[in-house]
């Protein structure tokens, strides 16, 4: 449901939850907030919603979501790059054979807040943003927010994660396969371990020590 539908049922409950959500963010340096009067005169500020759903444990989750269509190619994206790579049944079912066929252990890794995580090139993806309905109370008036990192709902929001996603991959010593832009890979004195990526989710393998001290 929508910010004010939820206020309208149950506003202590959902307060809690919107709360929750504005402190993730600033947790993960997501924006830093700018004078109004620092934007170039005509800057298009884009806006946002708040999804409020009532889980399935009955915990409340306010999630924030850019309105990504308000967003212009060519200043707060680049259009030839907002596709990120997803891997396909084919290779799921090669690998998952593999790992049948070895004996390995296999561990699937959820991502979570995934799509904070990608940072945004601040030269080709300039992104002020209006302060969130629910969030005014923490900054003053004439206050934009400036995107350091993709949120939700953003067009570049998964090839950002992506990239970032990669970044990280290398850092742990894995190669990228050339047959598949979401397989990695990397050897260890006990073997093989591969990576497969499934846009937020992550699927590693190996003898069960490694596969443990990998993820």
């Amino acid at each position: 449901m929508k910010y004010d539908e939820a206020m309208a049922t149950n506003k202590e409950g959902w307060t809690n939850a919107v709360e929750e959500e504005h402190d993730r963010m600033v947790a993960n340096n997501v924006w830093r907030p700018i004078k109004l009067n620092e934007l170039p005169e005509g800057t298009k500020i884009l806006t946002t919603t708040l999804a409020c759903k009532l889980k399935s444990n009955r915990r409340k989750r306010a999630r924030l979501n850019a309105r990504g269509y308000e967003q212009v190619d060519g200043i707060h994206y680049d259009g030839s790059s907002i596709h990120a790579p997803v891997t396909n049944d084919t290779f799921v079912h090669t690998v998952m054979v593999l790992a049948l066929m070895a004996g390995w252990t296999g561990l699937i890794n959820n991502v979570q807040g995934a799509f904070l995580k990608g940072t945004l090139d601040q030269e080709t993806e300039k992104m002020p943003m209006k302060v969130p309905q629910g969030f005014e109370h923490h900054y003053e008036k004439n206050v934009v927010l400036w995107l350091l990192m993709a949120i939700y709902g953003t067009k570049q929001a998964a090839m950002a994660f992506w990239r970032e996603l990669l970044r990280c991959m290398r850092h742990m010593g894995c190669k990228r396969s050339g047959a598949d832009p979401c397989l990695y890979f990397k050897w260890t004195d006990a073997g093989l371990v591969p990576w497969l990526s499934w846009i937020d989710d992550c699927m590693v393998w190996g003898h069960n020590n490694v596969v443990h001290l990998e993820s």
